[in-house]
């Protein structure tokens, strides 16, 4: 810290004296040292600042498959996970879900895009591509670190709606894994969407489905990941109108009908017997 001249200290000034004599009253080392201690360190940061930023202008060039095999090699070598997690990356780029460019073309592509791909492949799964997401996250995390940031972490943003959620993210994707597809449609209504009342999600009509923006106009719009969206017009077909949850005679599907099929599945993996899907939507 620079300190102002002058007969009266600033009152920045009073507080950097404190902070230094209490530091070197604790530390047992003397003030002068500090000074100098410090000043080296400023040094050491600016030169390893400057090697950073030369080393990230040099990768950023290079080609992404390199990283790939960098990591591959560190991971392969745990010998309970590691090559499950090779072979989903494997699966993934052979899927073509990002362009194997240079490092800086990856950066720019974007990690929720590569999730939301994942999670709408119908190839696989949906335990399968949770999987898969959670080796590209991995993979990720690690190219993150080890480029000093030159490629960000990856955002999840289906994990980032479950952070408040009483009911874990790991439990959510069980339970979804098992049910039909109607009733998952309406997990992940309930689970992804906010404060969601089980009237309001079964009432909602095709008309307020907006695919081209990722939103459902609900009592209010709530946007959902695309893969939501691809279930629901998995679930419509060709229909244009009407409730999304429709009976054989137009009306809309029951509580009743909706909470045996949970039921089922509630039963069958041992979880609370008196679990609905309203506690998929509440937080701590």
């Amino acid at each position: 810290m620079v300190r102002r001249e002058g007969s009266k200290k600033s009152e920045e000034g009073q507080v950097w004296d404190q902070m230094e004599t209490c530091l070197s009253s604790i530390s047992e080392v003397e003030i002068s040292k500090l000074g100098v201690l410090q000043l080296e360190l400023s040094y050491m940061f600016k030169d390893l600042h400057k090697q950073v930023d030369i080393f990230k202008q040099k990768i950023v060039k290079l080609p992404l498959p390199v990283f790939i095999l960098t990591w591959a090699d560190l991971v392969i070598k745990d010998k309970t996970v590691g090559e499950h997690h090779v072979k989903m990356m494997l699966d993934i780029i052979e899927s073509e879900f990002f362009h194997l460019g240079s490092l800086e073309s990856f950066a720019t592509s974007g990690s929720p895009l590569v999730l939301d791909n994942i999670r709408c492949f119908s190839n696989w799964t949906l335990r399968e591509r949770e999987d898969r997401v959670v080796s590209y996250k991995l993979f990720v995390s690690w190219l993150s670190k080890e480029t000093f940031g030159c490629v960000s972490e990856a955002v999840d943003l289906d994990q980032i709606a479950s952070q408040k959620r009483q009911v874990s993210f790991e439990t959510y994707i069980k339970i979804l894994s098992h049910l039909d597809l109607r009733e998952r449609i309406l997990a992940k209504m309930f689970y992804l969407g906010g404060s969601r009342g089980l009237e309001e999600v079964l009432s909602v009509k095709i008309e307020d489905v907006d695919f081209k923006k990722g939103v459902v106009h609900l009592e209010e719009s709530v946007s959902y990941p695309r893969h939501l969206f691809q279930d629901i017009k998995e679930h419509i077909q060709d229909r244009k109108k009407g409730y999304v949850f429709m009976g054989k005679e137009g009306e809309r599907i029951s509580h009743t009908t909706s909470f045996r099929a949970l039921k089922k599945v509630i039963i069958d993996l041992k979880l609370d017997p008196e679990f609905t899907f309203r506690e998929l939507t509440k937080n701590f």
